[in-house]
């Protein structure tokens, strides 16, 4: 909706963010307008912050090569054309390294599903994917927290019930394998912080919802602000209110590092 992007693009243009992370889906059926729409709205943010962007699924024309067969340059022609033409970027901030992964990959025979329903929805990140963010993460400076972004969510959605990728909870150990401190992901239309608590290893999964109504059980639209200190991260839940006509900071999750 338009009044949750203005509003970010307000907070952003306040110098509220060294950085700002989208996960994907900027169009709803791929459309040129809706392509260009998004760009504009991304150029008003590059103007004042870092901008780091991976595909959504509904950014990727996945029907130029259904089941591998076909096309493959067509599929995300327009999100290279309009947004990045860079698929899995890397940023480096000071303490911070970011490594994007594309999780949409369309209906191939590696994300076929006996669910109909989650056909060209599903994720999947194949095992070169998993090996090169491990290896950039590897090149990072020492004590930077690591950060992976893909569109799908890594943890099974709490109220839709679903998994993002097609692989379910191996992901999830795939993710911790990259070295990942804090993944940020989108596509389940619903706000979700969770640490995932392994032997001697913690990893922070934040899921965002989406800035339109179609959200998760009628919940307000959210982002994460995320603050990162040598002793802790937190993250910040900024939920939309009407009355303010502004997203409020609410359930603020902290994690020492």
């Amino acid at each position: 909706m338009a009044e949750y992007t203005a509003a970010v693009q307000r907070r952003v243009a306040e110098g509220r963010y060294d950085a700002v992370v989208v996960a994907g889906d900027f169009t709803q059926r791929n459309f040129r307008g809706q392509f260009a729409a998004a760009k504009a709205w991304l150029d008003g943010l590059r103007a004042h912050a870092p901008v780091f962007v991976v595909p959504g699924n509904h950014d990727v024309a996945w029907w130029w090569k259904p089941v591998g067969l076909g096309l493959e340059w067509p599929m995300l022609r327009g999100y290279r054309k309009w947004i990045s033409a860079e698929l899995e970027p890397t940023l480096s901030l000071p303490g911070v390294t970011i490594v994007g992964i594309n999780s949409c990959h369309g209906i191939r025979p590696y994300t076929l599903t006996t669910r109909l329903r989650d056909l060209s929805v599903v994720g999947a990140v194949r095992p070169e994917q998993w090996a090169r963010a491990r290896t950039r993460f590897e090149s990072a400076p020492a004590g930077d927290l690591k950060v992976l972004v893909f569109h799908h969510n890594l943890l099974r959605g709490d109220l839709s019930r679903r998994w993002g990728l097609v692989n379910r909870a191996d992901g999830i150990l795939q993710a911790v394998e990259t070295g990942a401190d804090l993944v940020l992901n989108g596509h389940d239309h619903q706000t979700r912080i969770e640490a995932v608590e392994l032997p001697g290893r913690r990893m922070i999964v934040s899921h965002s919802t989406s800035f339109c109504e179609r959200t998760r059980g009628g919940l307000p639209a959210a982002f994460q602000e995320i603050e990162v200190t040598p002793a802790e991260v937190v993250v910040r839940a900024c939920v939309w209110s009407s009355e303010a006509s502004d997203f409020t900071p609410r359930n603020d999750r902290i994690y020492p590092r």
